[in-house]
């Protein structure tokens, strides 16, 4: 099968960190938010995970999470599978 095609754009402090606007990720087909999170996570390292969570692996409060213009608590959270027709944004508040 092939793989989820994700787009994830990237805000405020998060730009910064990632170097980037923008980007496409693949994961695999049934992946979800939360798998999407722990690839970027890899990718970007311990600045990025202490930035967008907390100790409890918690989403910050400052952080909003969008997935094809949706937050993901109105939706399956972290649990909310992805489709290559996904747009996955994380924009923060905090300056």
């Amino acid at each position: 099968m092939p793989p989820v095609e994700v787009e994830v754009k990237f805000y405020a402090m998060l730009r910064d960190i990632a170097g980037k606007k923008a980007e496409t990720v693949s994961l695999l087909l049934k992946s979800s938010v939360r798998d999407l999170l722990d690839l970027l996570v890899a990718r970007y390292g311990e600045e990025f995970e202490r930035y967008i969570y907390d100790a409890e692996k918690q989403l910050r409060s400052y952080l909003s999470y969008m997935l094809n213009g949706i937050n993901i608590n109105s939706l399956d959270g972290f649990d909310t599978m992805l489709t290559s027709t996904s747009t996955a944004s994380m924009a923060s508040t905090r300056c």
